[in-house]
């Protein structure tokens, strides 16, 4: 039979349902094409999430390796997540081999577990902070006496797994770390007003840089940390360059930013001795202090009465200063000094980080400029060689030459030949 009365499946299908499964099919097709399209926006997204952890995961890393106290992470089952050399040198391991281990194995039997149950608590919200004496043991058979204080990164009562931060240090001094918070009444979760233990206020201040803020924002954050962190204090502000002329001032208030502007004023100050000195400063009563006689009458119209300045230094050479002020007489003690210490360390390695970002920033600019010039140079050297009959040297060498003859830019030049000015150019380099 010919195709038109052929008999067989096809043929007895009617035309109207092999149109529909062809539709269907099509529709089929287009909804594979749409979930492939979204699967790959989700495959992107995922790795742009893994990229950005990952430069999160080694800024931190950075940051954490220029402090002198010990900091590491560690799960909800107290294991070592992450830590930086300082605490590889107190428990004489290499860094690599500390990762992964139970922190229990380098403590004394008898602080195993307090440090477990720390670690309980923490992990379940249970508490704030966890401060205590512990005695090390370390790989290298040396027993040492060290401080301990941790906060919850990430609590196991979410989606997410338990991260506990710690600060261990075995520097006597470093007792005053241990001092219990001033009182103060409760503060709503969240609260950027509750004062927080040195563990936390590093941890957070490791995470600054990545949050992508310009820097006087990012002074700003700094400043509201160290006000948390520092016990006594009331006002903060982180000044970079000469505090005589500074170039740029972070605050949390505005008595923060009078009592800089005073200091200023009077050209003396805490500030300027921190930042000429190299070291701590500390006054219990700005008003008579006889170090700096101008400040103290200009003290006298404001509520600051203890200052505590402490130079922000990169490299050994101080940078900026941070400063910290009370109304009390006599408002700082060791503990203040130790903390505001560590918080300029911190501060210092931030600092730095986003210094380098900028600097990394204005060259892929600049490279990128170049690049650009560079197409729009060779784009404009072709227009010549077409219009004028030249080879491409002596093209370049004619913008070159009207370049310097009108003091303008060879890319600049070049751009106007490519925009469709190349008969004015040619004119001007005949002239």
């Amino acid at each position: 039979m010919d195709d038109r009365g052929g008999t067989g499946p096809a043929s007895d299908l009617p035309v109207a349902q092999v149109v529909g499964t062809l539709a269907e099919l099509s529709v089929a097709q287009e909804e594979l094409r749409v979930a492939e399209e979204e699967l790959l926006a989700q495959q992107e997204e995922i790795a742009r999430l893994v990229e950005r952890y990952d430069g999160e995961r080694r800024w931190r890393e950075h940051l954490t390796a220029v402090l002198p106290v010990g900091l590491f992470v560690t799960d909800g089952a107290g294991k070592v997540l992450e830590a930086n050399p300082a605490l590889a040198g107190l428990l004489g391991v290499a860094l690599p081999r500390l990762l992964g281990k139970p922190f229990t194995v380098y403590l004394a039997p008898a602080d195993v577990p307090g440090f477990r149950a720390a670690v309980r608590e923490l992990a379940a919200g249970e508490v704030a902070e966890h401060r205590a004496a512990v005695t090390l043991h370390g790989r290298n058979g040396v027993r040492a006496e060290a401080l301990l204080s941790g906060v919850a990164e990430t609590s196991g009562g979410g989606p997410a797994p338990a991260r506990l931060q710690w600060v261990l240090t075995t520097d006597p001094e470093d007792a005053v770390l241990l001092e219990p918070l001033p009182a103060t009444e409760p503060a709503p979760p969240g609260d950027d007003a509750a004062p927080i233990g040195i563990a936390e206020a590093l941890a957070e201040l490791t995470r600054l840089a990545s949050a992508g803020a310009d820097r006087r924002q990012l002074l700003g954050r700094m400043a509201t940390l160290a006000q948390r962190a520092v016990p006594s204090s009331c006002w903060v502000s982180v000044t970079i360059g000469s505090p005589r002329d500074p170039r740029y001032i972070g605050t949390d208030s505005t008595a923060a930013q009078e009592a800089d502007g005073r200091q200023m004023r009077a050209d003396e100050g805490p500030c300027v001795d921190a930042y000429t000195g190299g070291e701590a400063v500390v006054t219990g009563e700005l008003r008579t202090d006889p170090r700096w006689p101008v400040l103290a009458r200009l003290a006298a119209a404001g509520p600051v009465r203890s200052v505590l300045a402490v130079p922000v230094a990169l490299d050994g050479a101080p940078t900026g200063v941070l400063n910290v002020y009370s109304p009390r007489v006599d408002a700082f003690g060791p503990a203040d000094r130790r903390v505001a210490e560590l918080v300029a360390l911190a501060a210092a390695a931030v600092l730095q980080e986003v210094a380098e970002r900028e600097s990394l920033r204005r060259l892929t600019a600049n490279l990128e400029q170049a690049l650009a010039s560079r197409s729009v140079i060779d784009q404009a050297k072709g227009v010549l060689m077409s219009r004028l009959g030249v080879d491409a040297d002596d093209a370049w060498a004619r913008l070159v030459t009207l370049s310097n003859r009108l003091n303008v830019k060879v890319r600049d030049l070049a751009r106007l030949v490519v925009e469709g000015h190349a008969d004015e150019v040619i004119a001007a380099a005949a002239r």
